[in-house]
């Protein structure tokens, strides 16, 4: 499809119209499925492994003890790729994308594939980076009512583009160019999950590890009746990348995203839009902002918000990023109020939210707070570093460093079960559809059955 593109700055919306090495050291994995352009079905499906080991995990009295992980319950499949975005739930299907720009719908009952589709051959990336090839990156999202799967693939060439596939046979629905207007798009990169709000998509551009070259941290905001994008961008003297991996916070009226570090690193120079929280519309327009008081030496000392994304508990948007600090902002007025402050953790990803308890995606294992107008610590889980996820009755949360999924009792942090899963990307995230956790691995998915 065409496209017009206008540029701008200072973070103003622009629309443009369209016209596991192995999963698990004891699983036999099958051959990776073909990459065609066209969809494949069961009989080039990629094999489905099960162990049945006797499980060794028990409970545990508290937060600090641990139990032997098991492989019981744990099966895998093998894809053509790296699974780094949360797979999709689509009801009757899981959507996973991998970084070879495939995407597959796979039974919610044993993970067997029903369909894939191969879109684009995978970018390369030049000076910096960490997940080498760059395909599909950030996290899926469904569409309901359309059944649409919408995805974001970066081709050979590092252009990106939005993908709506049907979510019955995998074809080629809409297609959308999504390249910021500023910048080298060589050296952007789609990391956070995609988000579908208020008839838009909303895909969010960071840079690569090591932050190198020319590129500007931005927000996409593509109308999915008339493939029209609008743009936020980030920061006005360039860098600010985007890329905390989950989805953004979600009011009424706005989405709340984070900021990461920018140019501006001195002391009386211009604020540069970076070192922040932003509330956008359904366009992309902004419309509040916080920063704290210490941008500059946050900026300067790589110690910035955008590490994680804000969440939205008990009338407060919640940040902690990088320095450790927390931050309870008021959902209605960014700019203009004094937020209270916490001791936190250093945050990567989204947390997940129950009621007035704050889970946080700390570097250093989950910690659960209580948020009141002083939060409260309540415990802190090492070691499950990963984005935590509330379902059945219990945290679901990745060490990706081991390559282990734990099961923590919500109230008091308590491993309950630990499941060895395989080699795991950065940030890895279960998506729990009915009695099963499905989990991107660094060659495909494990499907955990608890």
């Amino acid at each position: 499809m065409g496209f017009i593109r206008d540029r701008r700055h200072n973070g103003v919306s622009v629309a443009r119209l369209r016209p596991m090495a192995a999963v698990l050291a004891t699983m036999a994995m099958g051959t990776a499925a073909g990459c065609s352009g066209s969809s494949t079905r069961a009989d080039s499906r990629p094999a489905i492994s099960t162990v049945s080991t006797v499980s060794t995990a028990s409970n545990t009295s508290n937060a600090s003890n641990t139990s032997t992980a098991s492989t019981a319950g744990v099966s895998a499949v093998r894809l053509d790729g790296a699974v780094y975005g949360r797979p999709a739930d689509g009801g009757t299907q899981v959507f996973a994308a991998t970084e070879n720009n495939t995407v597959y719908a796979l039974s919610p009952t044993d993970g067997s594939v029903k369909w894939s589709k191969h879109l684009a051959a995978p970018f390369r990336p030049h000076g910096c980076g960490n997940i080498v090839p760059l395909g599909i990156t950030g996290a899926p999202v469904y569409d309901p009512d359309s059944h649409l799967v919408y995805v974001v693939t970066e081709d050979p060439d590092a252009k990106h583009v939005l993908y709506g596939l049907a979510a019955s046979d995998g074809h080629v629905v809409s297609q959308v160019e999504v390249d910021a207007p500023v910048g080298d798009r060589a050296f952007l990169q789609q990391r956070p999950a995609l988000t579908l709000w208020h008839g838009h998509v909303f895909a969010v551009f960071g840079g690569l590890a090591g932050d190198c070259g020319d590129y500007t941290g931005a927000v996409a905001s593509v109308d999915t009746a008339t493939g029209s994008v609008h743009w936020f961008e980030a920061s006005t003297s360039g860098r600010g990348g985007m890329w905390a991996p989950g989805a953004p916070g979600i009011g009424d009226d706005r989405l709340y995203f984070s900021i990461g570090n920018g140019n501006a690193d001195k002391a009386g120079e211009p604020f540069d839009g970076t070192d922040s929280v932003v509330a956008l519309d359904e366009n992309a327009q902004r419309v509040d902002l916080f920063a704290p008081t210490s941008w500059a030496a946050d900026n300067a000392n790589d110690a910035d918000l955008g590490s994680m994304n804000p969440a939205l508990a008990a009338g407060h948007v919640i940040i902690a990023g990088k320095s450790g600090q927390g931050y309870l902002l008021d959902p209605e007025h960014l700019a203009t109020t004094t937020p209270t402050t916490f001791p936190a953790c250093a945050a990567f990803g989204a947390a997940a939210v129950d009621g007035d308890v704050v889970y946080l995606p700390c570097a250093d294992g989950t910690r659960a707070f209580r948020i009141s107008a002083q939060p409260t610590a309540l415990w802190h889980a090492p070691k499950a570093n990963g984005q935590p996820v509330l379902s059945n009755g219990r945290i679901w949360v990745t060490d990706w460093d081991d390559g282990e999924l734990y099961a923590l009792d919500p109230a008091t942090g308590a491993t309950d079960r630990r499941f060895a899963v395989g080699t795991l990307p950065h940030f890895a995230t279960p998506t729990v559809v009915g009695a099963k956790l499905f989990l991107g691995t660094t060659d495909g998915v494990a499907i955990v059955t608890p």
